[in-house]
C-alpha cells in the first residue's frame, strides 16, 4: 500500500511545479475508540495512519492492547512512541526523560514493532526532551502547533517543510477537538496546497460521540475521510504515515 501511495507523490510532483501536499493522519494516546471507529474506516478508504501510544497504558481500560496494535500494524499502519506514562516532559529531570522516552521505545520494540517516530505528550517540547528523543534513535519527534490552518498562528507557515525545519519538533495545526469542524480540517489542507504544498499532520485522539474535549464524532471522521479520498482522486493530495512522509 505504501509503495502505491509513494508513487502517487511522484505523480503529483510531476504534474505541478510545487511540492506535493502530504497529509498524515495521527492518533495520540492509544485510545481504544480510535481502533474501534477508525480501523475499518481507514481500510475502506485505503489510507494508513500513525498511532502514537504509551507503552505503560497498553491493555488498560479504554486503551489499545498489544494484540490490537499488531492488527493495526498488519493493516499497514505505523506504531510510534508517546512515552511510558504520558507525563509533562518539560518538568522532568534527565533520568526520567530517558525512562519515559527511551524505555517506551524499547518496550514497543520488544513487542516487535518498528518504532521510529515520536510524539511529545500534550505537544510539550523542551530542548532536553528533544535531545533525548534523538539519542534514543528516533527519526523525528512531533509537537503540536506551529502551522496555520486550525490554529490562529497568522505568521506561521501553512505546512511543514520537506525535510522538516526541525525533525525533533515537527509542526502541526492544533489537535482536533470536539469543537473542530470538518471545514476547519479541510481548510488546514487546502490552504497548504494553495500555498505551495508541504506536510500537514492532523492529530486526533478519541473517535466517538460526546466523549471528551479531545474527541471527534464518528460521522465527522467519516466525512473527513470521504473528502480526503476525493482530494486524493483529483491528484491534490496524498495520505502517508509519518514514516513514509519522512522518506520523501
Amino acid at each position: 500500500m505504501a509503495h502505491g501511495l509513494l508513487s502517487s507523490v511522484a505523480a503529483t510532483s510531476a504534474c505541478t511545479d510545487t511540492r506535493p501536499t502530504v497529509v498524515s493522519l495521527e492518533f495520540d494516546d492509544g485510545a481504544e475508540s480510535a481502533y474501534a471507529a477508525a480501523r475499518t474506516a481507514l481500510a475502506e478508504h485505503r489510507m494508513v495512519a500513525t498511532f502514537f501510544v504509551n507503552s505503560g497504558a497498553l491493555g488498560a481500560p479504554g486503551r489499545l492492547s498489544v494484540h490490537q496494535l499488531r492488527a493495526l500494524e498488519s493493516d499497514g499502519h505505523e506504531i510510534g512512541g508517546h512515552t511510558v506514562d504520558h507525563l509533562h516532559l518539560p518538568t522532568l529531570g534527565h533520568a526520567e526523560l530517558v525512562h519515559q522516552i527511551c524505555d517506551d521505545r524499547t518496550a514497543l520494540s520488544n513487542e516487535g514493532f518498528a518504532v521510529t517516530n515520536f510524539a511529545y505528550p500534550f505537544g510539550e517540547v523542551s530542548r532536553d526532551a528533544a535531545a533525548v528523543a534523538a539519542s534514543c534513535g528516533y527519526s523525528s519527534a512531533r509537537g503540536v502547533g506551529g502551522l496555520r490552518g486550525i490554529s490562529h498562528c497568522w505568521l506561521c507557515p501553512y505546512a511543514e517543510s520537506f525535510p522538516p525545519h526541525d525533525p525533533y519538533h515537527t509542526r502541526t495545526a492544533l489537535s482536533v477537538r470536539d469543537d473542530t469542524t470538518l471545514e476547519d480540517m479541510k481548510r488546514a489542507v487546502t490552504r497548504a496546497r494553495e500555498h505551495g504544498g508541504g506536510w500537514v499532520q492532523i492529530v486526533f485522539h478519541q473517535i466517538c460521540d460526546d466523549c471528551g474535549r479531545y474527541s471527534t464524532r464518528e460521522s465527522t471522521f467519516h466525512r473527513w475521510l470521504d473528502w480526503l479520498s476525493e482530494e486524493r482522486a483529483r491528484g491534490h493530495i496524498v495520505v502517508l504515515s509519518v514514516r513514509d512522509a519522512l522518506r520523501k
